[in-house]
């Protein structure tokens, strides 16, 4: 456990080593999310609280996508854009292979990495979903109908989708450390566009988020974690040396 935690600051460090790059990524999150909460707030949420009586489940549904957009831009943006280019400069230039001749065991490896790209976009997705959080609320609501918080918006922003992206950063990197680490990032970068579009298309097109009793979302939310959890667990045997090697 040592091991990893020390490979875990090392790792962490290299990926921000680009503090450019790593400035322009973060700066995009900002600013889409920023763009989300005032498309929202000026299209939906103003007019919708200028009627005699608001619609609360529509509040909540608008405040529930500029949450949910926060969320998975944080921990998406980083593992797309810090995450995986490290793995590809890593493999090109034998990082993995000089690691293999330390006493860390391959798995060791795999999981410490991938925590290295997690806990950066984890800090980040927390923190722009509570700014979004608090912003919508003091801006919108409370000088009106007071604070706006859903509990099942909560533990899918909070809980579910940070572990999601836990369990798929860890099948993103197991795929890429004994594949090519190319495959590996266009799923990466394939994976938020789309998650992304979906969560909103379906808040937004159909009454499958009824905020009045909004658990089928989290729970089909928890459903989708399952199943990337259960293809890491199956995948890992796919560690080896060997493997590593070949992939090269």
């Amino acid at each position: 456990m040592r091991n990893i935690g020390t490979l875990i600051t090392t790792n962490i460090k290299n990926n921000f080593s680009a503090k450019s790059v790593t400035i322009i990524w973060y700066g995009l999150a900002l600013i889409l999310v920023a763009a989300m909460t005032a498309l929202f707030g000026i299209l939906l949420i103003a007019p919708e609280l200028d009627k005699i009586s608001p619609d609360r489940a529509k509040l909540d549904l608008y405040l529930g996508v500029i949450l949910f957009t926060a969320s998975l831009l944080g921990l998406g943006i980083n593992l797309n854009a810090v995450g995986f280019t490290s793995m590809i400069k890593e493999k090109s230039r034998g990082n993995i292979q000089s690691l293999l001749a330390t006493p860390l065991k391959l798995k060791d490896v795999w999981i410490g990495k991938s925590l290295a790209i997690f806990i950066p976009g984890l800090i980040l997705g927390e923190l722009l979903t509570i700014i979004s959080l608090i912003a919508v609320n003091y801006i919108y609501f409370v000088p009106t109908i007071g604070f706006l918080f859903n509990p099942w918006i909560a533990i899918t922003t909070f809980i579910v989708f940070p572990v999601m992206y836990l369990c798929f950063g860890l099948l993103v990197y197991l795929l890429g450390l004994t594949g090519k680490p190319n495959n590996a990032n266009i799923i990466a970068l394939v994976f938020l566009p789309l998650f992304v579009n979906i969560v909103v298309q379906l808040l937004l097109r159909t009454s499958f988020m009824d905020f009045t009793s909004s658990w089928p979302f989290t729970l089909a939310n928890i459903g989708l974690t399952l199943v990337i959890a259960i293809l890491v667990i199956i995948l890992q045997f796919r560690i080896s040396k060997e493997k590593v090697v070949l992939s090269y």
